[in-house]
């Protein structure tokens, strides 16, 4: 464990709460196919993805903010596009292992256990003496098969990627807490980006030229501005 506090207690810490994840979480991660691992982030490669699975810290200025300890945790999955790198307005190269928060498509992982001292959907709570670390992590690792991994392999098809991020809005567990992103608002910048890319990849122009049609047809972005401008021009191109 992390150490004795003043009172001779032991307590855990953040690196006792990566170890447990390290020994439970990583092998279910591993047989699904993820080969890279860092810590508390694991990656897997395909021909069109690099799915993400990452268990975050609070740290100490978040925890506080949000009414945990340093040692608190939440989990996220990430799909992070490989067209977006392929259509003729790419500049930037492709990152080898990119963080959950750079992903296009990403998934907030929700506890099923109750916790009086942290009743927040998305943040898993470690006593500080770890004595419910088993069953916390128990708890993550159902996260993992029954949400992480049959949505990463969903979105992971970019067919039904392309179609969510034409129509499918962001959830929330609740008011304020992330379930599903997918690039702001229906029909918003980053959304017809997104879109646009993967349409092209599938050799369908007039799709990706309707993404951005959407776009700037929306009221949001009916003044001048420079997205307006950047997605004209990338009209242009098409």
């Amino acid at each position: 464990m992390g150490g004795q506090g003043a009172d001779g207690i032991t307590r855990v810490d953040s690196k006792d709460v990566a170890k447990a994840l390290k020994a439970e979480v990583f092998p279910v991660l591993r047989k699904a196919g993820f080969t890279h691992f860092k810590s508390r982030t694991a990656w897997r490669d395909s021909d069109s993805t690099i799915a993400v699975v990452d268990f975050r810290s609070m740290g100490s200025s978040l925890g506080s903010a949000v009414g945990v300890t340093s040692h608190y945790f939440g989990g996220g999955a990430g799909l992070y596009y490989k067209d977006l790198h392929s259509t003729p307005w790419a500049t930037e190269p492709l990152p080898a292992l990119p963080e959950e928060w750079c992903c296009q498509a990403r998934r907030v992982l929700r506890k099923s256990i109750w916790q009086l001292w942290c009743r927040r959907p998305d943040v898993w709570y470690v006593k500080r003496s770890g004595s419910n670390l088993a069953s916390v992590v128990d708890d993550v690792l159902r996260a993992v098969e029954e949400q992480a991994l049959p949505w990463l392999n969903e979105l992971g098809n970019p067919a039904v990627a392309l179609e969510a991020f034409e129509s499918r809005p962001e959830s929330e567990m609740r008011r304020g807490i992330m379930l599903e992103s997918l690039g702001g608002q229906l029909n918003s910048f980053a959304r017809a980006e997104r879109a646009s890319a993967l349409a092209l990849a599938r050799g369908d122009r007039d799709r990706a030229r309707a993404a951005w049609t959407r776009m700037l047809a929306n009221p949001y972005y009916k003044a001048p501005s420079d997205l307006r401008s950047l997605a004209e021009a990338r009209v242009a191109l098409l």
